[in-house]
């Protein structure tokens, strides 16, 4: 019977660190994805401003 608190201890343990592990991923996940959106919306931003001036520039030409 002892042996088998001792297994199960160790397997609770097991599972808590695998677990806490998942855990970690998922935030770093979670903040690459934030940054990358941040990342996306300035360059967003950038994009139409360059397609405003695109279409002055194209409106000079004719």
């Amino acid at each position: 019977m002892e042996s088998k608190i001792t297994y199960l201890n160790a397997e609770l343990a097991a599972v808590a660190e695998r677990e806490k592990k998942r855990e970690e991923r998922e935030k770093k996940r979670e903040e690459e994805i934030a940054a990358a959106k941040e990342v996306e919306n300035k360059s967003d931003g950038s994009d139409q401003e360059g397609d405003e001036n695109d279409k002055e520039s194209e409106g000079d030409e004719e």
